[in-house]
C-alpha cells in the first residue's frame, strides 16, 4: 500500500481554512509552534492562485500542529496539518532588518 504525504497549511485569522496543499512520498520537515513560515507563492486552494512571491512573501507564525492517519483508496494518507498565523513583526536578524533582494 504506498504512503501519501500530505502539508495542509491553514490560515487561523479570519475563517480560519485550509489554505494551500502539498503532497509528497515523503514526510515533510518537522515544525514547532512560533517558527516563522512564509508563503513565497503558494497556489491557493480556494482558486485565487498566488498572492505571495519572493521578493513579496505572506508572512506567518506557527500558532499549532496536528497530525492525522486515515486510509484512503488503498492508500495511507499521513497528513501534517500547520495552523498558520499572520506576522507583520520585524525580519529575523538572522537574514537581515530589510526585505530580501529579489
Amino acid at each position: 500500500m504506498p504512503d501519501v504525504y500530505e502539508l495542509v497549511l491553514c490560515d487561523i485569522s479570519g475563517e480560519h481554512k485550509p489554505v494551500a496543499l502539498f503532497q509528497s512520498e515523503r514526510p515533510f520537515m518537522p515544525l514547532h509552534v512560533g517558527e516563522r513560515f512564509d508563503d513565497h507563492g503558494w497556489d491557493r486552494l480556494d482558486g485565487i492562485g498566488k498572492i505571495g512571491s519572493p521578493a513579496e512573501p505572506i508572512r506567518y507564525l506557527v500558532f499549532a500542529t496536528k497530525h492525522v492517519v486515515f486510509e484512503q483508496g488503498g492508500k495511507m494518507i499521513y497528513q501534517f496539518c500547520v495552523d498558520l498565523q499572520p506576522y507583520s513583526g520585524p525580519r529575523s536578524p538572522a537574514w537581515g532588518h530589510q526585505n530580501p533582494i529579489a
